[in-house]
């Protein structure tokens, strides 16, 4: 009977070593497999190791470490687009040159003419109006005669006119009076129309306005 038992004990440890060898030549040596010769498979995805060490062999491609995914940074959100600002308005006072023309004389005379009693009625009713400004009353000949005697006759021309407007409500030390004999014609002297719209006075002034600026 303990014969017939070392034989079966024998057959057993043979049919392991058998089964042994089997499992080193399976494709995948060195991992525990299923009866379908399938890997096994922990639950976090990792093959299990199995066999002896000295046959583990290169890693099957199925069971080979996977590399941890990459994590992926969202790209960050575009800068908001600030708002335009908005201009910034102010009212300020600014300068606004005024030319008063047409009045014009005779030649050789500084006798206020009745159109330009007229031009200097709207000019009284501009001083007072604006009661900052300073009226600067220029006068002028045509090209007759010498630079002396026209510069003498433009003057009389500016103060002829500067005598109506003091006459009408304008102060003295509100006007500049000044001749300026022939010089700066704004017509030709070879005409009689073009010398009779040289024989004038102009009369220049700034007054102040509102203006809205950024």
């Amino acid at each position: 009977m303990q014969h017939i038992k070392r034989i079966t004990l024998m057959l057993a440890i043979s049919g392991g070593f058998i089964a042994g060898t089997a499992f080193a030549d399976n494709a995948y040596n060195g991992y525990a497999i299923e009866a379908g010769g399938k890997p096994v498979v922990a639950s976090n995805g990792a093959c299990v190791r199995g066999g002896r060490p000295d046959t583990d062999g290169a890693i099957p491609a199925y069971c080979a470490p996977q590399p941890a995914p990459v994590a992926v940074k969202p790209a960050p959100a575009p800068a908001p687009v600030p708002a335009p600002i908005a201009p910034v308005e102010r009212t300020v006072l600014v300068s606004k040159p005024i030319t008063i023309t047409g009045i014009n004389f005779k030649f050789d005379s500084y006798k206020l003419l009745d159109h330009d009693i007229r031009v200097l009625d709207e000019v009284a009713d501009f001083a007072k109006n604006h009661p900052t400004a300073v009226l600067d009353v220029n006068g002028y000949c045509s090209k007759v005669g010498s630079y002396a005697y026209n510069l003498k006759l433009s003057k009389l021309r500016a103060q002829s006119v500067a005598q109506y407007l003091a006459n009408h409500g304008v102060s003295n030390d509100r006007m500049v009076l000044k001749g300026h004999s022939y010089n700066d014609p704004v017509a030709s002297n070879a005409t009689s129309q073009g010398r009779f719209l040289n024989q004038r006075v102009e009369i220049n002034s700034n007054i102040k306005v509102q203006k809205t600026v950024q």
